[in-house]
């Protein structure tokens, strides 16, 4: 299985110029070109073209996807820095990744990742020199994996996971997975159900160690922007009023708030949204003024006290409109994304609504389900639930204490992914 993972590999080596090019080709003619704007210097990167002056030597190397990855691994950076006494630096595989890292002051410097073709990601180990590679989440590159075999740098899995779909698919090619795998020094998994798909495509079982997700120990009880959100409900009027957020809302979930709007409204509810992509905020004003509702959005100058509905048109706010909500929703979640993060507001005491798609995070929605903190919710039945709930106060507030218990049961994987390296470490030296 071996020899067959290897041929897989240089496969993958001999037809991956064809497909780049393809790939850019494709691009260049579509109508996202203008996305290419920074390409001679991203490219540079994107091919491990960087002379060697411009990386930091024998630092700890962390690859992250994008931003959410990033600052979901801060306290586990912090802790890095403080175990290793090193530079560290961090790839990511988009700008705002890179960007979002370099803003990090215990991140030395970030850069964008080279594409997964053995000579581009051997050239930047090269330069590097690193000591440690960790790489984060699901970001498993064959090449990387094995280029950093290939120069003796040791790798480790963290916080990863893998979904269902992904291993059914990598069974497809299972030994050139088995054999990149199989460099891993261990790996710290988010669940049960991620430790086995892993361990049946080839990480040894006594190299697994399930931690929990690094990224509920972030979750943010004291959001930052709290005093700006109440100025803003003081403008518009809204003070002692009930007021429901709904967050990283689709076009799906956006629709469905619309319809049950005017209802909520006559309860005097107030409703503020925060759609996922800001990209579609024209299309959310066309939407808006075409269904008649007296609505605003955030970056504007005047508000008019007759606002029912206010659009988050600004990055950065999401948590503090939860702290000041009475009731919240998550998107992406009646909308067949997967969900987005239902602890974000459960950790602030908030009880959460959200739909059936909840596949990126089933521990958390099953748990938020068990112990009341949360509710299901569709097109059919969210406006009445809404209602419902709003009418007891005094259940919501029982609801509210069960979500932020909840959300408190999830954190801790932290210190349990810093426990494992320090074994390694102890073991190695």
């Amino acid at each position: 299985m071996g020899y067959m993972g290897l041929l897989l590999l240089i496969l993958t080596n001999l037809a991956f110029p064809f497909a780049a090019s393809a790939v850019l080709l494709g691009f260049l003619f579509s109508t996202r070109r203008g996305l290419l704007k920074h390409l001679g210097q991203e490219m540079t990167e994107r091919l491990g073209l960087e002379r060697q002056n411009d990386i930091p030597q024998n630092a700890i190397w962390l690859h992250c996807a994008s931003v959410g990855e990033v600052m979901s691994m801060k306290e586990t950076i912090a802790r890095f820095k403080s175990l290793y006494n090193k530079d560290i630096i961090v790839t990511t595989s988009t700008q705002a990744g890179k960007e979002t890292a370099q803003k990090n002051p215990d991140i030395t410097k970030s850069f964008l990742v080279p594409l997964d073709f053995y000579p581009s990601i051997r050239r930047f180990i090269r330069l590097a020199n690193p000591n440690r590679l960790f790489i984060v989440e699901r970001e498993i590159w064959p090449n990387m994996l094995e280029a950093a075999h290939h120069a003796n740098l040791p790798t480790a899995l963290l916080n990863g996971r893998i979904s269902s779909r992904s291993a059914t698919a990598y069974t497809l090619i299972k030994p050139l997975f088995k054999r990149v795998l199989s460099h891993l020094q261990f790996a710290t998994l988010q669940t049960d159900e991620d430790a086995a798909r892993y361990q049946r495509l080839g990480i040894a079982k006594d190299r697994i160690f399930v931690c929990g997700n690094v990224k509920y120990d972030t979750l943010n009880d004291a959001p930052a922007q709290t005093a700006f959100v109440d100025n803003l409900f003081t403008q518009l009027g809204w003070n002692g009023r009930q007021i429901l957020v709904l967050g990283s809302t689709h076009p799906l979930e956006e629709t469905m708030l619309f319809r049950a709007a005017p209802d909520l409204i006559k309860k005097q509810i107030k409703i503020v949204f925060a759609p996922r992509h800001l990209e579609r905020i024209a299309e959310i004003r066309a939407i808006l003024r075409q269904r008649g509702l007296h609505h605003a959005f955030v970056s504007d100058d005047n508000f008019d006290k007759n606002t029912d509905i206010l659009c988050v048109d600004r990055m950065g706010l999401l948590q503090s409109f939860y702290a000041r909500a009475t009731l919240t929703f998550v998107g992406g979640s009646v909308a067949a994304r997967g969900a987005h993060n239902l602890l974000e507001p459960a950790i602030l005491s908030k009880t959460v609504l959200f739909g059936k798609y909840f596949y990126n995070t089933p521990k958390t929605a099953q748990a938020l389900l068990e112990s009341g903190g949360g509710i299901l919710v569709d097109e059919h039945n969210f406006k009445t639930t809404v209602l419902r709930l709003l009418e007891d106060p005094t259940q919501l507030d029982n609801m509210n204490s069960k979500a932020r218990k909840t959300a408190l049961s999830f954190k801790g994987a932290t210190d349990k992914i810093i426990d494992v390296v320090n074994n390694y470490e102890r073991k190695k030296s």
